[in-house]
């Protein structure tokens, strides 16, 4: 499967779409620009932590890789690849490269 933010962008939002379901967390929306922290998230540090176990998991058995998203190259940016949807999809094609 090729490596691109499609792929990338539908794994994140079938992950979030799977986990709000399985912990009765209603969204408020669900695309490209659905927030995953700060004030106007639907969801807590716990959650984007299970989130981002999950989205890892999915990503790494789907294209056959062993990326880490929480490495010093995420946490080191200026803007947070966990801003929303968007940015985690682009960081994790920017990733898979």
């Amino acid at each position: 499967m090729e490596k691109n933010y499609t792929d990338c962008l539908e794994i994140v939002i079938n992950v979030i779409a799977d986990y709000a379901k399985e912990v009765s967390i209603t969204l408020h929306k669900l695309d490209e620009n659905t927030r995953l922290i700060g004030s106007s998230s639907d969801f807590d540090s716990s959650d984007l932590v299970q989130i981002i176990v999950e989205v890892e998991d999915k990503i790494n058995q789907v294209f056959n890789t062993d990326i880490t998203l929480t490495d010093e190259k995420a946490m080191s940016r200026t803007t947070s690849p966990f801003v929303n949807i968007r940015t985690l999809a682009n960081f994790l094609v920017e990733n898979l490269k």
